[in-house]
C-alpha cells in the first residue's frame, strides 16, 4: 500500500488488485490509487492474503478449501484489468499465489517481490521450489526486501536467471515522526508488535522480563499481537508471577501504531533462527518513531540493527542476553539516545517513501525496456 501510494506521488498510474477481506469495500480510492478487491468466497472462507504469513494465508485448511474460487477470481480481475487499465507492468507481490497468477499471462512483463515467509516455505519444501523456479524464471524481475532473502533464493533455486534485486518497501516517514516527538511515558514500556508464535521468540521476552522485574528496573511490556502462542504465554507469565505487569492487545490497524510506537521506550524483537524474519518494518517504524530497539540477527535484521551504533543485537535464544540489553537500554538514557537517532537517520535515508519508490519505479522502467529477464 505504501509503495503504491508512494509511486503515484511521484506520477505513476496504479491500480491494485487484491483479494476481499470481510468489511472491505470491493472498489475502492486511497490517496488516488484506485482498488479492486475481488470476492471468491463467503466471508467465513475469505482469508487468503491477509494473515501475516503465506504459509497460514494460502496452506491452512480454510484457504486450502476457498484455494479454487480464490485462483479463478483472482485470474478474472486481472483478465479485466489487462484490458480496462492496460498496465505497462505488474508489481506481484510473494511468488505464491500472486506470483504464479501474474506470470501466467504473457503479455505485460512482471516484477516479483518476495517478502520472507514465501522463501521461508522454500526452505521447507523441497516439492515447490521447481514451482518456484518456473514461476520466478517467468517474471522480468524478482526483489527481495533483504539481501540474506536474495542470497536464499539463489541458494534454494540454484540457475535462476532472473533478474534479482535488494529493494526495501518504503516506510511513512511523516506519520511516525509525530510519535518520535512526543514525550514517554512512565514507567517505561517494553513494546512486542508482531504474530504470537514461536518463532517470534515472545517466551524468550517474557523471560527476560521476569529478570529485569525481579532485579527492580521500573519497566512494564505490551504484546500486541495475537496466535497460537498466546495460552501458552499467558501461563508463562502467571508462573513467572508477572502477569499483572505486562498488557495484552490485539493487532491494531496500521494507522494506530504511531500511537504504540509513542509509548513505547523499547520495541523488541526476539525472533529465532537464522531467517526468522525478512525485514522486519516494525523496526524500522520504531527507530523512526524515537524508540530504542533490540532484537536478534534474524534473516535481515542486521541490515537495520547494528549492535552498538544503532540498537542492540543478542545471539538467538539467550533470554539472559536479552534482559541485558533490555536493562540497558530502559535505564541509560544517553546510550540510548545516541543509538535511536543514528538508527533514525540511516532508516530514514534508506526507507522514505520517495527513494524506495523512485527505486521500484527506475526497475519498472527498466523491465518495461528490456522485456525478458536478465541477470542483474
Amino acid at each position: 500500500a505504501r509503495l503504491a501510494r508512494a509511486a503515484a506521488g511521484q506520477g505513476a498510474q496504479v491500480r491494485v488488485i487484491a483479494p476481499h477481506t470481510p468489511g472491505a469495500a470491493p472498489e475502492d480510492t486511497d490517496d488516488g490509487v484506485q482498488v479492486t478487491r475481488f470476492r471468491y468466497a463467503p466471508d467465513a472462507l475469505e482469508r487468503i492474503g491477509f494473515q501475516g504469513d503465506v504459509r497460514r494465508s494460502a496452506l491452512s485448511p480454510a484457504a486450502l478449501l476457498a484455494a479454487p474460487g480464490y485462483l479463478w477470481a483472482f485470474r478474472g480481475a486481472l483478465r479485466r484489468a489487462l484490458g480496462a487499465f492496460r498496465p505497462d507492468v505488474i508489481h506481484a507481490h510473494w511468488w505464491l499465489p500472486s506470483g504464479w497468477v501474474a506470470t501466467g499471462q504473457r503479455r505485460v512483463p512482471v516484477v516479483v517481490t518476495c517478502h520472507g515467509s514465501d522463501v521461508r516455505l522454500l526452505a521447507q519444501y523441497r516439492p515447490l521450489r521447481p514451482w518456484a523456479r518456473r514461476v520466478l524464471g517467468r517474471a522480468a524481475a524478482v526483489s527481495a526486501v533483504s539481501r540474506v532473502m536474495v542470497n536464499d533464493l539463489r541458494q534454494l533455486l540454484p540457475g535462476l536467471a532472473t533478474r534479482l534485486e535488494v529493494l526495501p518497501l518504503p516506510v511513512e516517514v511523516d506519520r511516525f515522526a509525530a510519535a518520535a516527538a512526543r514525550p514517554r511515558p512512565t514507567p517505561p514500556r517494553i513494546l512486542f508488535a508482531g504474530n504470537l508464535i514461536a518463532g517470534k521468540g515472545v517466551d524468550l521476552l517474557v523471560d527476560a522480563f521476569a529478570d529485569l522485574v525481579a532485579r527492580g528496573v521500573p519497566c512494564e511490556l505490551k504484546l500486541l499481537g495475537e496466535g497460537a502462542a498466546e495460552p501458552q504465554l499467558r501461563a508463562q507469565a502467571a508462573r513467572l508471577g508477572v502477569a499483572d505487569r505486562i498488557v495484552w492487545s490485539r493487532f491494531v490497524p496500521m494507522d494506530r501504531m504511531p500511537e504504540e510506537y509513542a509509548a513505547a521506550t523499547v520495541v523488541a524483537l526476539p525472533s529465532r533462527g537464522p531467517r526468522g524474519e525478512g525485514l522486519p518494518l516494525s523496526l524500522v517504524e520504531a527507530l523512526m518513531s524515537g524508540c530504542a530497539v533490540v532484537a536478534t540477527p534474524a534473516g535481515g535484521v542486521p541490515e537495520i540493527v547494528e549492535d552498538g551504533a544503532t540498537g542492540w543485537l543478542v545471539p538467538d535464544g539467550d533470554a539472559g542476553a536479552l534482559a541485558r540489553a533490555l536493562r540497558e537500554a530502559l535505564t541509560d538514557p544517553t546510550v540510548r539516545e545516541a543509538r535511536t537517532s543514528e538508527g533514525r537517520r540511516r532508516v530514514e535515508r534508506r526507507f522514505a517513501p520517495e527513494p524506495a519508490a523512485a527505486a521500484f519505479l527506475e526497475l519498472y522502467r527498466d523491465v518495461m525496456t528490456t522485456g525478458a529477464s536478465r541477470v542483474g
